[in-house]
């Protein structure tokens, strides 16, 4: 049996899910949104990886030890935008010679004001 631990920087339940579980030496952080008035999809994109860059270290790694991220936009033609503050959050931690491995879709959310939703997982 795995050991594991559920990571919440947020002082509270997130609901019937948990914002992140540690397992052995890997982290899996559920999908992040940003706080319904941050405005714009730059400014989305930017409060979100902050909120994992957050749990990351709650858990004891860095963004540097992020493998894989799955994006969600709202709207695919925000894409340019998104993919412009993800590099400048990437290069303002440091992290300029592998970023991780990466998928972007269009999707739904039931969250009317988020245009963008990150998950992502990390090494220990």
């Amino acid at each position: 049996m795995v050991n594991k631990e559920v990571i919440d920087i947020m002082g509270q339940k997130a609901g019937p899910y948990s914002h992140a579980i540690k397992a052995s030496n890997l982290l899996f952080i559920s999908g992040q949104v940003a706080s319904p008035d941050t405005a714009g999809i730059k400014a989305q994109t930017l409060s979100v990886l902050i909120k994992i860059k957050n749990i990351l270290e709650a858990a004891g790694t860095t963004v540097h030890n992020i493998v894989k991220i799955s994006i969600f936009l709202k709207n695919i033609n925000d894409f340019k935008e998104m993919n412009e503050a993800y590099k400048e959050f990437f290069v303002q931690n440091g992290v300029t010679d592998m970023f991780p491995a990466r998928s972007t879709v269009e999707a739904t959310s039931p969250l009317t004001d988020a245009l963008v939703e990150i998950d992502a997982i990390a090494i220990i």
